[in-house]
């Protein structure tokens, strides 16, 4: 086993020391985590511990490729419900362990175990969202949400299979390792705004925290964010559009009375953290709401509260004001909690010393004190020059990498479906706007699924983000065309939310992916492989290959190419409708030579006019007369 790594040897070991009776168990996993030429659909039965043994060779015998190429490829999982699966075949996802031996949910272990599948894809970056320990007061669903941190130097315990008895932490390395000896690089999502409402760090440090008055009659009431009249909105809106944070309009008395100073003794009943005053009276850690705008009706965030960033008596409440349009008198008189700042400043180069992680998203970036967030990236970057940061912000801007971002989330995931925007988008890449990459994704672990317009639309999707620029994403069950959202954070109807509550949503419960459906996996490699033929030869292209939109006389079809040479092009051809459309080009493609490369169909010339099945794509590799 040499050049194993060391955390990925005791795993190994500890496998084969494992008692043969758990061999014996009924597990069943999909055929897909086996190998990517399987059909899909299919499940098989497999000794457990062979199995992973099996899938840890695999890993080990393979040759690592440590290039990333210009458009990587990043598979984002929720850990607990990407490797969820009904193993004992009872119809359901067992939350208890399986003879007290194998957990149904997601472990890091079953993470290890997909690797082999996912390098398949081409996928050379593992975006994780978070896996450290979760809060119980509040909880939502029967698992409570990932973005509630209950610590944020442990895990969440579930991910570690009870038979194997090794740390979490030393499985953690060896799924770092793992994917690390594949030529993959790991990000971990962070949350440094928020905690859970039973924080650990609320006993030590209760002065990191806002405090209301308790009574036993509202102990259950959730606590409600603070309600301005139509004319203080407006005063507020027109201050933070220009950037005044001087004296921004606060919540009314009686909200601001609401709130305590710190207690002078912590103490957890139950579920609970309950403080007392210095004379006698108890309080309490307030839930969580949307800060932003202060007119925003999501519901009440019951898992997680905002942690105090700044300690001044006039403004010792949770408003839009304190925890995130910060006024200016907080940011500029010297009011930061600096214990809680460097504990969140430090948090990063922890685990990239302890893990070698080589990158993070950080939940709500942009909602951070300047100073805190470029502190952040500084500290991170001390310790791993070439840490890779990215920001959860939907606007493509040129600020963000001056702040040090590599990437953002971007456009996509809400207008991948609408042609009218996806023109524009393709402009802005000929125009040479972006000056900073981004996700090229139709979906996140917020909004709704891009399945839900079917298969072919994920091929669509797939085929027609590949030769753009940025980062191509797929977030875990896109490959097998799940339809079924995480998360109703973003671009849901107040019916959708009310239809899916946290019981049904992953993001909180325990569910599996719909590994029994058709998947797109031979498609995306089919895609992939032809990236790199174009786009990736072995001795590069000979001129940097240029994105160039093209005009049709069809509003629900878009083109661009890709000028590869002097006279050489791909063109990619959309139809994002659920119809068949006749497409009119603008300008002639009069071939030497043309290639339908999804097909290998070797044509003449492109048809001016040309008709396209539903939601279908086609990628053209031609040379010009």
């Amino acid at each position: 086993m040499a050049g194993i790594g060391e955390n990925l040897t005791k795993v190994y070991e500890t496998l084969s020391k494992v008692n043969n009776k758990i061999n014996e168990q009924t597990y069943c996993i999909p055929t897909l985590w086996l190998n990517s030429e399987s059909i899909s659909g299919r499940v098989v039965a497999v000794e457990p511990i062979s199995f992973f043994k099996t899938q840890i060779e695999k890993i080990l015998n393979s040759k690592p490729d440590y290039h990333i190429c210009p458009n990587p490829i990043v598979y984002s999982m929720l850990l607990r419900y990407t490797t969820a699966f009904d193993h004992n075949r009872d119809g359901k996802i067992d939350l208890q362990a399986i003879n007290g031996d194998f957990f149904e949910t997601g472990t890091i272990l079953k993470g290890i175990s997909i690797l082999p599948y996912l390098k398949s894809m081409g996928v050379n970056i593992i975006y994780l969202l978070p896996i450290t320990k979760i809060g119980v007061d509040g909880r939502k669903g029967n698992l409570g949400s990932p973005y509630a941190i209950k610590n944020h130097f442990k895990f969440d315990t579930r991910l570690a299979e009870p038979f194997l008895n090794l740390d979490l932490e030393i499985q953690f390395k060896s799924f770092v390792e793992a994917a690390h000896h594949l030529g993959m690089k790991v990000i971990l999502e962070f949350v440094f705004r928020t905690a859970s409402l039973d924080s650990d760090i609320a006993l030590e440090h209760p002065d990191w925290f806002y405090w209301i008055y308790d009574s036993v009659d509202n102990e259950q009431v959730e606590f409600t964010s603070p309600q301005f009249d139509d004319s203080t909105l407006e005063t507020i809106f027109k201050m933070v559009k220009k950037r005044d944070f001087f004296g921004l309009p606060p919540p009314d008395r009686n909200y601001i009375g609401l709130f305590t100073e710190p207690p002078v003794a912590v103490e957890k009943i139950g579920d609970k953290v309950y403080g007392s005053l210095s004379n006698g009276l108890r309080v309490r850690i307030p839930n969580g709401f949307a800060d932003w705008p202060p007119n925003d009706m999501q519901p009440v965030w019951s898992d997680v509260t905002y942690l105090k960033l700044y300690e001044h008596r006039d403004f010792n409440y949770i408003a839009y004001n304190t925890i995130r349009m910060y006024d200016t008198r907080l940011v500029k008189e010297g009011h930061r909690v600096e214990p809680l700042w460097e504990y969140l400043a430090n948090i990063i180069p922890s685990y990239i010393s302890k893990y070698d992680i080589d990158g993070a998203m950080i939940d709500m970036g942009h909602s951070l004190p300047e100073e805190l967030l470029s502190e952040i990236i500084h500290r991170a970057r001390r310790v791993k020059q070439d840490f890779i940061f990215w920001e959860e912000n939907f606007v493509v801007e040129k600020k963000s990498r001056k702040i040090g971002y590599n990437a953002v989330v971007g456009y996509l995931p809400f207008d991948q479906h609408q042609p009218n925007k996806l023109r524009e988008i393709i402009r802005k890449f000929e125009w040479k706007e972006f000056y900073i990459p981004f996700f090229l994704a139709p979906e996140t672990h917020n909004t709704p699924r891009s399945a839900r317009f079917g298969c072919d639309f994920n091929v669509l999707a797939w085929a027609f983000n590949s030769f753009l620029e940025g980062l191509r994403f797929i977030l875990s069950g896109f490959e097998l065309c799940d339809s079924k959202p995480l998360n109703t954070g973003l671009c849901f109807t107040e019916d959708e939310i009310f239809a899916l509550p946290p019981e049904r949503l992953p993001l909180f419960s325990v569910m599996q992916l719909d590994w029994g459906k058709d998947d797109i996996v031979k498609k995306i490699q089919r895609i992939n492989q032809t990236y790199n033929n174009y786009l990736l030869p072995k001795q590069g292209p000979k001129i940097e290959p240029r994105i160039v939109s093209v005009n049709t006389r069809n509003s629900n079809v878009v083109v661009y190419k890709r000028k590869l040479k002097r006279n050489e092009c791909l063109l990619v051809v959309g139809n994002f409708s659920d119809s068949i459309q006749t497409i009119e080009f603008d300008e002639e493609f009069t071939c030497k030579y043309c290639k339908e490369l999804l097909s290998s169909r070797i044509i003449q010339k492109i048809e001016k006019n040309l008709d396209l099945e539903p939601y279908g794509v086609r990628i053209y590799h031609y040379v010009a007369r």
